[in-house]
């Protein structure tokens, strides 16, 4: 009698995400936020700017642009939403020090030019300029990579996301 088993094998979907920041990059657990340093607001990494400009990490969907131009979301090709905040409790600053260039419903590149910030500015009435980006709805089986940390430039690849 002949038995044949077959493996049914689980594939992974990898999105390479770039750097939407120029500056020095590292794990999210080290942000000094501790609500983005706890994984509440999602798996990630985060840039401390050197660089005025914000470029889009991956080509999607703008899916929204916070009022206060300190935050927008991008929604890539596979579904996934990342958030990309622009330094810490700048939500107070109420749009001052930040130029958006993209609206929700706009479709971006990556390397899409799409906010230019007041680094002095936000360094004076800020207390960081460290800038996260993460990714809060991701499955529990879903995981991100750091592919590097310490200094990074906008446009290089920053992290992976495994989709489960």
């Amino acid at each position: 009698m002949k038995v044949s088993i077959t493996k049914k094998e689980e594939t992974m979907k990898e999105i390479v995400i770039a750097s939407p920041y120029t500056g020095k990059c590292g794990p999210i657990r080290e942000i000094s936020d501790p609500a983005f340093a706890g994984g509440m607001m999602g798996k990630g990494a985060y840039v401390e700017l050197t660089e005025p400009d914000i470029l889009a990490p991956v080509d999607g969907e703008v899916s929204f642009v916070f009022d206060t131009k300190h935050a927008l979301g991008i929604r890539t090709d596979e579904g996934v939403t990342l958030l990309i905040h622009v330094g810490l409790d700048t939500v107070s600053l109420k749009g001052q020090g930040f130029e958006v260039f993209v609206k929700e419903g706009d479709c971006v590149r990556k390397g899409d030019r799409m906010m230019h910030v007041d680094l002095e500015y936000v360094r004076k009435n800020a207390p960081s300029l460290e800038s996260p980006i993460v990714f809060g709805e991701l499955s529990p089986e879903s995981s991100v990579e750091l592919l590097q940390t310490g200094k990074i430039q906008a446009g290089d690849n920053l992290l992976i996301i495994h989709l489960a």
